[in-house]
């Protein structure tokens, strides 16, 4: 086609020379010939443009120089002018065909580095391995047209970890090959000094802290199987995927550390827990156990009585400890299923108050519930405890003889109906910053350099609880006892009314 379109083009400005040859004379027709080569050798290349001048210089001379229609050459000044032609014309088609050489060269690489570029941006938004292996094998056989593999180190060898296409098992040769290049850092397989009876070309995937995987290549075409310039793109595009595949390394890596630090602290904190919160109720049950043994005959009545109660009430505050470790575990497990059905939220409330009577024996409550509370779709046991936690933190933050107060509204949030429900204390209020951590596990507010008693997993049960129910609970200082020595605090919990309830409401 090029050949044909240089002859073509040729026979173009030979027809527009002859049209324009009485008005310009034959002198002025060599321009013609030489925008036909230019434009040839701009669209083509150096060959077909050479092509062009040889054509173009023998039409010249057989229709234009004297004597005609042969292609020979009487005037001596027309044998300079047609060489002075030729000899510009190849000139002019060496400077357009560089010229277009260079222009294409230029495209070629502004592509390559266009791709590169969203190949860069594509992997910074892979969060996993599996993805980074695949946008990497993908990209490197769209790019290079060969098929492309990627093996990383797994027990002792390597192991394939993606393909594409996709490939799931080397022969042995290959293997072998490909173990080689991540043993040494070099290339082997075809085309390499190393084992070249392999199927394919293995070249090593490093990073500045060293290998992290291989890439294999495999292509139709024979003999070698990248260029030069193919090579450099390829190390562009190894040098990518190896650091991605490196950060996500790290990331895994920094994970565990994480969660192992994690473990370390949660350990750290049950530990305490049990050595401090868990002892002290079994010493004082211990104690009243061992007094009554040893001196009940000699203790009357009211001092048995006592006895009795207190080992009664540090047991039960043993079973709520012991109970709330088991909640946690069912929580972080996964393990806990509510068993979601419609109920009455006063039932509920009044249930935990009953439960919580003990501990509220020294403070005053006070209840205020709307009225024409719809029913709300929650877990009855769940709820309850999440009210008992709030209700035990209440006391165990407040002092004695002050109010705590339970309120319940229904109200609408973003053109949804939803019902919530307030426990305001009169004690200490929350420290700024820690409206969130006290519902972390293991945490517990430090006041005047001093912890209160407890494992600090009451509040994040009841986030658990309430959130695997569908729910919010938050936390924050009161606002309305600004200038009381204690704030107080308020925790709100928010449930969403179901569909069927605000329909029935609204008819």
């Amino acid at each position: 086609l090029p050949y044909a379109a240089a002859l073509a083009a040729v026979a173009g400005a030979l027809g527009l020379g002859l049209a324009l040859q009485p008005s310009l004379g034959h002198e002025s027709t060599d321009l013609v010939f030489l925008t036909a080569v230019v434009a040839v050798a701009v669209r083509f290349g150096l060959a077909p443009s050479l092509v062009t001048v040889v054509a173009a210089s023998l039409a010249y001379n057989f229709f234009f120089l004297p004597p005609l229609y042969t292609f020979t050459i009487a005037d001596p000044t027309n044998v300079v002018a047609l060489f002075f032609f030729t000899l510009v014309a190849v000139v002019v088609s060496n400077l357009a065909a560089r010229a277009r050489a260079e222009a294409t060269i230029s495209r070629t690489r502004s592509k390559a580095t266009e791709a590169l570029y969203g190949f860069s941006r594509k992997l910074a938004g892979c969060g996993t391995l599996d993805d980074v292996l695949w946008a990497t094998a993908y990209q490197i056989a769209l790019m290079l047209r060969l098929r492309v593999v990627l093996l990383l180190p797994q027990g002792g060898t390597v192991t394939v970890m993606a393909g594409y296409p996709p490939e799931d098992e080397l022969d042995e040769a290959d293997l072998a090959a490909a173990k080689w290049t991540f043993d040494h850092g070099r290339p082997a397989g075809r085309g390499a000094d190393t084992l070249p009876g392999a199927k394919r070309l293995f070249l090593p995937l490093r990073t500045g802290r060293g290998m992290v995987g291989v890439v294999g290549l495999d292509g139709d075409k024979p003999g070698p199987l990248l260029t030069p310039d193919q090579r450099r793109l390829l190390d562009a595009l190894a040098d990518q995927g190896a650091l991605a595949i490196e950060r996500v390394h790290l990331v895994e890596d920094l994970d565990r550390a994480r969660r192992s630090a994690e473990t370390d602290r949660l350990r750290q904190a049950l530990l305490s827990s049990l050595s401090h919160d868990l002892k002290t109720p079994l010493a004082a049950v211990l104690g009243s156990a061992t007094t009554l043994r040893d001196l009940g005959d000699a203790l009357d009545r009211d001092g048995q009585g006592e006895l009795l109660a207190t080992i009664i009430d540090e047991a039960e505050r043993l079973n709520r400890f012991i109970a709330n470790l088991l909640d946690m575990t069912k929580l972080e497990s996964g393990a806990l299923a509510p068993n979601l059905a419609p109920h009455d939220l006063a039932e509920i409330v009044a249930t935990a108050l009953e439960r919580a009577d003990k501990i509220l024996a020294h403070h005053r409550v006070a209840l205020a519930l709307g009225a024409g509370l719809p029913p709300l779709r929650l877990d009855a046991v769940l709820t309850e405890q999440v009210l008992f936690n709030l209700l035990d933190n209440a006391a165990k933050y407040a002092p004695e003889g002050s109010l705590v107060r339970i309120e319940a509204w229904q109200e609408t949030q973003d053109g949804d109906d939803v019902v919530r429900v307030r426990i305001l204390d009169e004690g200490e209020g929350i420290p700024e910053g820690d409206e969130e951590r006290i519902f972390d596990t293991f945490y517990r507010v430090r006041k005047r350099d001093r912890v209160r008693a407890g494992t600090g997993l009451g509040l994040a049960i009841s986030r658990g609880f309430v959130e695997a129910m569908g729910g919010r609970i938050t936390a924050r200082t009161r606002g309305d006892r600004h200038g009381f020595p204690c704030p107080g605090a308020a925790f709100t919990l928010t449930f969403p009314v179901p569909r069927a309830a605000q329909e029935d409401a609204a008819a």
